[in-house]
């Protein structure tokens, strides 16, 4: 089992435990390519921070299935 990644944390509660491990790399890079994009379209403010917050959780959840890949 892969750690959850920290900044993931704090929203385990809103989903099933580790569900996050069943995206693929693709689908994981998809999010973060569709949450960067549509920060670039927003605001400064509020939701441009989100959609970049989020950007972030599913790079790290990459980031924690490539390390694991590692060990």
């Amino acid at each position: 089992m892969t750690a959850t990644p920290e900044s993931c944390v704090p929203h385990q509660a809103d989903y099933k435990n580790q569900a996050w491990e069943a995206y693929t790399f693709a689908e994981l890079g998809q999010w973060v390519h569709l949450f960067a994009k549509r920060s670039e379209h927003r605001n400064p403010g509020e939701k441009k921070e989100k959609d970049l917050r989020d950007a972030q959780n599913y790079l790290d959840m990459m980031q924690a299935k490539l390390n694991e890949l590692k060990s």
